[in-house]
């Protein structure tokens, strides 16, 4: 076997170990710290220096997209103005492999004399950072997977994953659901899964191909062709929605040799029905209020590629599977 092949596989079995010895090293520390936080009423600040700055970035933007109000905060410049984000009951997790770079301490006794707030540390165990501390998390000291033991690497990762799970932990603790996560990504594929509403998508107005069920063959296929949605809908005297026939629909017609020119818009609909061995269109409307994802499951259970939108049985708009595709959903 090639030997960077060994190496790699090697190096993932000393994560895979870290982890390990990560979940040991939790304890009722973890669980204060997750309290503290899902109760906080004030900013939650992160911090870190070099590699763990980076971690803290990642930790801060995690805490922002699950509910808690998080910012990042460099050590260094925290120290030359920008102590003046925290806030009185503030509460701070400060992130350092070793625990004993000056800058991340001193912010931390600053941090703590300005505010009274609460500090937490991450950091190997017993380090002078976490002598600090209100609370302790700790990750495993095992050497970094480089030969010379010197790139932030196990460290990194076990660090980066006791965030991870801290912000998750803290997010369960706030019981925030799926639709609270979606208001923080508003642009992101689950965003747009459980706030986008069909009536931002639908196809209305004078663009809807309608048709009375009393049209002619001629004039339905003239809607179907003029609208271009592949489509037209039926409506009955009282303007209320009959049924829909498609593209598919005319060709059925023509393959049963149904002699269409002597059909109005409502036979042509009954004569163009699928086969009982086909799936059945269980409902083929929906309302305008309802959630784009909703629609996506009733197209893909029906095996159709649009739906009539009703408010009060009449049609108000046409939403087609292209239209979700290209929302994103």
């Amino acid at each position: 076997m090639n030997e960077a092949i060994e190496k790699a596989r090697a190096m993932l079995g000393s994560y895979s170990k870290a982890m390990a010895a990560t979940s040991k090293l939790i304890d009722e520390e973890f669980d204060r710290a997750v309290d503290l936080i899902a109760a906080l009423d004030s900013i939650f600040i992160v911090t870190g220096l070099g590699k763990s700055g980076l971690i803290a970035q990642k930790a801060a933007a995690t805490f922002s997209s699950t509910g808690t109000q998080t910012a990042f905060v460099h050590p260094v410049e925290a120290l030359h103005g920008d102590l003046g984000i925290v806030r009185p009951r503030s509460a701070m997790l400060a992130i350092s492999k070793g625990g004993g770079n000056e800058e991340t301490i001193e912010f931390a006794r600053q941090f703590k004399s300005a505010t009274e707030g609460s500090l937490i540390t991450l950091t190997e165990p017993q380090s002078r950072l976490s002598s600090l501390a209100d609370i302790t998390l700790a990750i495993p000291k095992l050497p970094e997977i480089d030969d010379f033991d010197l790139v932030p690497t196990t460290s990194a990762a076990t660090s980066m994953a006791l965030c991870d799970v801290l912000a998750i932990c803290v997010q369960q603790k706030k019981g925030l659901t799926a639709a609270d996560f979606a208001q923080f990504h508003p642009s992101g594929t689950l965003g747009k899964r459980l706030l986008l509403h069909v009536r931002d998508l639908m196809t209305q107005g004078d663009a809807l191909p309608i048709v009375s069920v009393s049209s002619s063959f001629a004039d339905l296929v003239y809607e179907i062709s003029s609208k271009g949605l592949g489509m037209a809908i039926l409506v009955d005297g009282d303007a209320q929605h009959f049924g829909v026939i498609t593209d598919a629909d005319i060709r059925r017609l023509f393959l049963r040799k149904e002699h269409v020119h002597e059909l109005n818009a409502k036979r042509c609909h009954e004569l163009s029905r699928r086969e009982a061995s086909e799936t059945a269109v269980i409902r083929g409307w929906a309302t305008p209020d309802a959630k784009a994802i909703d629609c996506l499951t009733q197209m893909q259970e029906s095996r159709i590629t649009s739906l009539v939108i009703l408010e009060d049985k009449r049609p108000v708009g046409v939403v087609r599977l292209q239209d979700l595709v290209a929302a994103g959903i």
